[in-house]
Order: C-alpha cells, then sequence, then structure tokens
C-alpha cells in the first residue's frame, strides 16, 4: 500500500492470474481493439470486459470510486501494467455505476491502452 492507502503496483500486478486461459481472449481482443473507436460493437465489449475480469485486472485491491481517475494516456501510447489495472478497473465497475463510462474510455483510447498495454506485459513474460 502506497501512503495514501492504494494498493502499490506489485499488489496490482500479483493479482492477476497469468496462467488463466482468458488471457488468449484479452490477446485476441487486445489486437482486434488496436484500431477500435466508439461507438463499438456491443458483444466485444462485453467480450473484452470479461477477459479483463478473468485474468484479474478487474481489481477488488483498487478503491476505484474514491481514487482519482488515471489520466487517460494519448492516443496510441500505452499504460504502465498496474496503471493499466487502475484504469479496467475504473471503467468497468464504473460502467455498473454510470452508462457511458466504456463508451468514453473507447473515445479517448484508454480502453484500447489497457487491452493492449496488459497484453504486452502478458507478452513479455511469455
Amino acid at each position: 500500500m502506497t501512503d495514501d492507502g492504494d494498493p502499490d503496483d506489485a499488489t496490482l500486478l500479483a493479482g492477476l492470474d497469468v496462467t488463466a486461459q482468458a488471457w488468449s481472449d484479452l490477446l485476441r481482443l487486445s489486437d482486434d481493439f488496436a484500431a477500435l473507436t466508439y461507438p463499438a460493437d456491443s458483444s466485444e465489449v462485453n467480450l473484452a470486459c470479461r477477459a479483463l475480469s478473468a485474468v484479474g485486472a478487474v481489481s477488488p485491491a483498487y478503491d476505484w470510486m474514491h481514487r482519482s481517475a488515471v489520466a487517460a494516456p494519448p492516443q496510441g501510447a500505452d499504460l504502465e501494467p498496474a496503471d493499466a489495472i487502475r484504469v479496467a478497473t475504473r471503467v468497468v465497475r464504473g460502467e455498473r455505476f454510470c452508462e457511458g463510462t466504456i463508451a468514453q474510455a473507447l473515445t479517448d483510447g484508454s480502453f484500447q491502452s489497457v487491452l493492449r498495454s496488459l497484453a504486452a506485459w502478458h507478452r513479455g513474460l511469455h
């Protein structure tokens, strides 16, 4: 934990299941989402949200409601893996409480960056 109670990067990364079969879905979807913009096919978005949850990128350790949002990276830029978890958690959990959160993340490119960044991190492990 950091001084402000936010889980540190190592804690968030430790929550990822690097052996999960869902990584194959996430890796495929990261390629599919590379050039995706809003509006997107909702079935693909749902698959991506499920894949993020299945690999542990929607973290119960990150108290997303009480933390300021991680800034969306510039279009096409990657996030650090722990920041990708923070953004994924905020977007996927936030959609349940505020419809349009995913649409905004697709529009500003942060959803695509989450998928791309986590895929690159996972590929680097294997």
